[in-house]
């Protein structure tokens, strides 16, 4: 029985070999509005091809417009991209699976191998944004496109006058101005996990790199208030926002970068009834509805979010609370931590790390239903052999940079 996504990719083949039958024959048998529409729903390798049939085609495939038009976007159909990272200590690099499930079925999109400059490394900082991931440890930087599996590494951070630094870096794109920019927020005294009362460790220096850029170098940018990064960042249209200990009397405050300007600002506090020694290098903020969201976990089937509107005039957390314990006689329940949301307001729950079989799990808070999400994973993969840990992203899209810009290897 041919499934419906079979039959998509069987009518975007034809679609692909009928525009080369076109091509071969007369250039202009098929209208290039026709050809955009047709490109935008073709997997990026089929599009690829196509630089190579006409110089047309090629200029308007790497077109700014077209480029940011890809792939064609289905708010009722969101993707995932599921990561495994395997720490390989003999080879001393860690190898990247990345995977794309659905409903029927696991495309495995690629593998990248990075090495780790700190034998006592254990995982790299990772940011996904608009098709693109950014792995980072220290003054490292690396950016992937888990599509092509094609990488980019960026020059080394510039040094503070110190002898040692940490760094801690975001990832983020400008859709306004098609621009996707990595923060680096740097600490004069190097430590592995700044905490919450490392008042020594907070950021003095902060840089931004422009990915593609004419000239592609660190750019210092002037922000004056000392602050230590706590948590994971989000990018909400072109903003990027992530938690910081500011003061002296450990507050906690909700950092704000804006991706166009380049201007990073304390934006606010966090509520007072948010437990501040729950907050950790291990939070994440996510987008729930568009707004800032901060998960936490605060027992092995309960939940809390925190959620914040940036665009209101005033601004308040409200906290969603929800409960998956009528469900914890299934496999592997207690073990699951929010990772994100999809277009549709569902919760995307999973496992921090691999043990037998992954599924992602999606939560509807409004009818308190859930479905599953199985993660076809192969003998032939390692980490299969040992608990690996695991990542999750919504929204993922095909991204055509790496495979038809010139700006990744």
């Amino acid at each position: 029985m041919i499934t419906r996504s079979q039959t998509k990719k069987l009518k975007a083949e034809k679609d692909s070999q009928a525009l080369a039958t076109s091509k071969k024959g007369n250039e202009d048998v098929v209208p290039l509005d026709l050809a955009i529409e047709i490109f935008r729903r073709l997997p990026w390798k089929s599009v690829a091809r196509f630089l190579r049939l006409s110089k047309s085609w090629e200029k308007m495939i790497r077109s700014r417009d077209f480029m940011t038009s890809y792939p064609f976007r289905s708010s009722t159909q969101p993707r995932l991209l599921v990561v495994f990272v395997d720490l390989d200590r003999k080879r001393e690099r860690q190898d990247w699976y990345f995977f794309s499930p659905s409903s029927s079925s696991t495309s495995s999109l690629s593998r990248v191998s990075c090495p780790f400059p700190d034998p006592e490394a254990v995982e790299y900082h990772s940011h996904y944004v608009n098709g693109l991931i950014s792995l980072g440890y220290g003054l490292e930087k690396t950016i992937t496109n888990p599509s092509t599996g094609k990488s980019k590494t960026l020059p080394i951070v510039k040094r503070l006058k110190t002898s040692s630094m940490v760094a801690t870096s975001f990832f983020g794109y400008d859709p306004v101005n098609d621009k996707y920019k990595v923060l680096v927020l740097c600490m004069k005294e190097k430590t592995q996990r700044p905490g919450l009362h490392d008042l020594k460790h907070s950021s003095h220096q902060h840089q931004v790199f422009t990915l593609g850029a004419k000239k592609e170098a660190w750019k210092q940018i002037t922000y004056r208030i000392p602050h230590t990064p706590l948590s994971n960042s989000v990018c909400i249209d072109g903003v990027l926002y992530y938690i910081a200990k500011t003061g002296a009397e450990f507050q906690l405050s909700l950092m704000r970068f804006d991706l166009g300007s380049e201007q990073l600002d304390l934006f606010t506090s966090l509520s007072a009834a948010i437990n501040p020694i729950r907050v950790d290098v291990s939070s994440t903020l996510i987008s729930y509805e568009g707004k800032v969201a901060l998960p936490m976990k605060f027992s092995a089937y309960n939940f809390d979010v925190w959620v914040m509107d940036q665009h209101a005039k005033e601004h308040g957390w409200l906290k969603k609370s929800f409960s998956i314990e009528p469900w914890k006689s299934l496999p592997q329940l207690d073990r699951l931590h929010i990772r994100g949301t999809t277009q549709t307001g569902e919760f995307i729950l999973a496992p921090r790390y691999y043990s037998d079989e992954f599924n992602v799990i999606h939560y509807n808070p409004d009818t308190e239903s859930f479905r599953s999400t199985k993660v076809e994973v192969y003998e032939d993969h390692e980490f299969k052999r040992r608990g690996t840990r695991a990542l999750v992203f919504s929204d993922y899209v095909e991204s055509l940079i790496g495979c038809c810009r010139r700006d990744m290897t």
